[in-house]
């Protein structure tokens, strides 16, 4: 029984006191919560994909400077399992295209993460996140494109409740029109 004990209180503190989860169709909010000795500071995200799919997410802090001066970029994070390489590489142009809407280049950037895997990550430059946020509010899907090839798809059924939520948490308002 005292093992049992120890296992779920070592379970229970592994996740913050403060974190919070939320689902919005195909996207998801989560927040932490730290106490960095001088204030809290909240990281607020919001992603879809996983399990082995790419991982669309956009990420805040209630310590970042925010709309209508910064808006999060969103950005496509691609991991390859161990000993493969990833399907975007270093410094290649991604398209992000929208079905009815417009298509918003970025680069990617690869590198070999903490855990000795292949990663890859490609999100707008700064001037075009704003461009792609708007778009991922009244589109339904998006694909990112390399040398012409999908490399990943997202449904975005959910995604502007998900990115109110993530504002909201961080103490931002929704501002996009």
């Amino acid at each position: 029984m005292r093992v049992f004990l120890a296992l779920a209180l070592a379970a229970a503190s592994a996740v913050p006191a403060n974190a919070g989860y939320w689902n919005y169709n195909d996207w998801h909010v989560s927040t932490d919560q730290f106490d960095t000795g001088e204030d809290v500071r909240v990281t607020c995200y919001a992603h879809t994909g996983g399990d082995g799919d790419p991982v669309w997410a956009l990420e805040i802090s209630n310590g970042d400077a925010g709309p209508p001066d910064f808006f999060p970029a969103p950005r496509l994070v691609e991991v390859a399992p161990r000993h493969h390489q990833t399907m975007m590489h270093d410094n290649q142009t991604i398209e992000f295209v929208f079905e009815a809407g417009p298509t918003v280049p970025a680069q990617a950037m690869a590198y070999v993460n903490e855990d000795g895997l292949f990663q890859a990550e490609s999100s707008p430059a700064h001037n075009s996140v704003l461009m792609m946020l708007m778009a991922m509010r009244r589109g339904t899907t998006v694909e990112a494109l390399g040398d012409s090839e999908v490399i990943a798809t997202a449904s975005l059924k959910g995604f502007t409740a998900a990115y109110g939520k993530m504002m909201d948490e961080c103490g931002f308002t929704l501002t996009m029109n």
